[in-house]
């Protein structure tokens, strides 16, 4: 599971184990789909608020769903699992209905997985730092260019072209719409 102990992170490390840009998640938090708490005027993030940014960035990926519906999923779901269960379920099913009384639709959450992602990213939280806004410290330029060096000598020989080729993948990887797939169940497995 996750360590519940961890530090709490700033908007900008907590968007970059989220693998999301600072922005939106600004607007996650601006449109209430997430709350973290304030701390000396900013917002911090811990583990539960991860987890439930982590969910509602999922289904906003999945299903595209505007904000007020996202946050009722949110809200929901810290309404269900306020503090992380000990041991995480393989799969959360949300259930929503347009109207009360009205056929349910379903949509079943890989929470195991996602939260062994959320997991992986919060041990690289060293590489994101929250550096203080306006001028750069002293040696700045010096420390960039000396990572940048070994990051090149890590690389080896890569062409242009790799390079280029890399970034227009990862790019068309990010605008891909999300698969529908639709399959019936047996009667047997349905409760």
């Amino acid at each position: 599971m996750l360590q519940t102990d961890a530090a709490p992170l700033k908007l900008k490390q907590a968007s970059a184990v989220l693998e999301t840009t600072p922005k939106e998640l600004q607007n996650l938090v601006q449109f209430g789909v997430v709350r973290p708490r304030r701390h000396a005027g900013l917002f911090v993030f811990d583990t539960n608020v991860l987890c439930a940014a982590k969910v509602a960035l999922f289904l906003k990926t999945a299903l595209g769903t505007n904000t007020e519906l996202l946050s009722e999923f949110t809200g929901a779901f810290v309404a269900r699992f306020p503090f992380l269960p000990a041991e995480s379920p393989d799969v959360i099913v949300f259930r929503s209905r347009p109207s009360p009384g009205s056929i349910a639709v379903e949509v079943k959450v890989p929470f195991r997985d996602l939260a062994q992602q959320l997991k992986e990213r919060l041990q690289l939280v060293e590489l994101y730092k929250d550096l203080p806004r306006g001028r750069k410290r002293r040696g700045w330029k010096k420390e960039f260019l000396a990572s940048l060096t070994e990051a090149a000598q890590d690389m080896g020989e890569v062409s242009e072209e790799e390079i280029r080729k890399a970034i227009r993948e990862h790019r068309n990887q990010k605008k891909r719409t999300p698969e529908v797939i639709v399959e019936a169940e047996p009667q047997a497995a349905r409760a």
